[in-house]
Formats: C-alpha cells, structure tokens, sequence
C-alpha cells in the first residue's frame, strides 16, 4: 500500500513540474519525437526498396546471361567451340586411367569387391542339399580365398535359400564374377580405360564336382553343360562346352570327366 501511495505522489510531482515549463520547449520535443518516428518508418521503406531493387538486378542479369547464351547459339563458332569442350571433357573420362575420375570410381569399386570377397568369402556356406543325411556331395571351387587354403568347397547338406545355405549355382555365379575381376585386375595392371571397346582378357577358372548321392539331384549336375548357347558333348563323364553370358561378358566352360574349367 505503501509503494502505492508513493508512486501516486510522484506522478503528481512529475505532472505539476511538466506544466510549469514553458510550453514551447515541450512542443519542440514533440516535434523531434514525431521526426524520429517517421525516420523509423522510412527506414523500413528504405530497405523493402533496397530488397527489391536486389530482386530486379538479379533478374536482369539473368535476362542478361540469357540474351548472351542466345547469340552464342547463333554463332557456329561458339557452339562448335562447347562441343569441342565436351568432346575433350569426355575423352578426359574414357580415354585416360589416371586422370580420369570416372576410371578411378569404377577402379576403387571393383577393388573393393574383390577386397571384400577375399576377406569373407571363406565363410560363405554353399550346397545342394535339402536337409536329408549328410548332402548330395561336394563342388570344390579352385582359386577362391578359402579357410587357410585357396579353395571354397560348398558341401553343405542343409536346404538353400534366404538365411540358409547358398545354392551352388548361385555360388557359381559370385565365383565367375570374383575370378573375371580379379584376373582382369592383374593381368591388365589395372582395367583398360572405359573408352577401350574390344579390349579382351582371358580369364581361366576351375573347378570340381564329387558326387556322394542324389540327393537333390546330386552335384554332377554343376559340372554339365546345360541351359546356355553352344551346348555340345555329351553328358555324365563325358566332354561339353558350354557359352553363357554374364552381365555381357562371354563365358565359355568346358565340362570333362566331373571337372569345369
């Protein structure tokens, strides 16, 4: 109540003191209040201004950039010049190994899959088998960074698919691309640069099948020729070729005595 009391008091002092001075003076002070205000709005119109003569300078350089690439379209000179620096800009990329970017993404690529492959490939699980006895037998891929040896042999007896064993014709498949790339990759030092069409490496695999039952039609089977173009030979123990292509690369297997190279 006390603080109440207090503030009243001074407000009146205040009010009574104002209205002693002269007039003029307060009127003066009204003025440059109302000056000051009107300088805060044109401030802000100041600036909308400017904001939108920002706006209109970007779109005439826009307009600008767009009249000039028009005559440039015009000028045969000019468009032969940017296909010419297209044309280099591209043998750049197909034509070179080390300066090319493109040669170096697909160069780190396909080390790294072969990288990979060479570091979990021995724990892969393969077979034919379909969870009967002990499996139909074994197919011994050679060249492949098994467990302490350079050969994965899928042998598993249980079924295949998702979450289970690896079917071996699936295997076959990682098998060829992982010998294509690695072989290519040393035989080559490197790969050719992307621009080399008809460039050719040959690549040579083994491997070989050892039949214990037929269970699940046995793994003879994978080392017969079958389902590709060229099939020729007889079958069972005798010789066979085989042409299929993978991904556009021309495969050519010979079948002998359970054996495929």
């Amino acid at each position: 109540m006390k603080k109440h009391i207090l503030s009243l008091t001074l407000g009146s002092l205040l009010v009574s003191t104002l209205s002693a001075e002269d007039d003029g003076f307060y009127t003066s002070v009204g003025y440059q209040i109302g000056e000051a205000a009107q300088m805060v709005t044109n401030t802000k119109g100041i600036q909308e201004l400017s904001d939108n003569y920002e706006k209109l300078n970007n779109l005439l350089n826009r307009y600008s950039t767009l009249n000039t690439l028009i005559k440039l379209s015009a000028d045969p000179s000019a468009v032969s010049g940017a296909i010419n620096n297209l044309n280099a800009g591209a043998t750049g990329l197909l034509k070179e190994k080390i300066n090319s970017p493109a040669y170096q993404a697909v160069s780190l690529a396909l080390n790294a899959a072969v990288g990979l492959w060479n570091t979990i490939g021995y724990a892969v699980m393969c077979g034919n088998g379909n969870g009967t006895g002990s499996g139909p037998g074994s197919v011994i891929f050679n060249e492949e960074p098994g467990q302490h040896s350079t050969q994965i042999t899928c042998d598993r007896y249980e079924s295949t698919g998702p979450g289970k064993s690896m079917s071996i014709e699936e295997f076959k498949k990682l098998n060829e691309a992982y010998q294509i790339i690695q072989q290519a990759l040393k035989k080559g030092s490197g790969f050719p640069e992307l621009g080399g069409n008809g460039t050719k490496v040959s690549v040579t695999y083994t491997y070989e099948c050892k039949q214990s039952n037929n269970i699940n039609g046995g793994v003879e089977q994978f080392c017969q020729a079958k389902n590709g173009s060229g099939s020729n030979g007889s079958s069972g123990n005798g010789t066979s070729t085989q042409m299929t292509n993978q991904d556009g690369v021309t495969i050519t297997t010979t079948y002998n005595n359970n054996k495929a190279t």
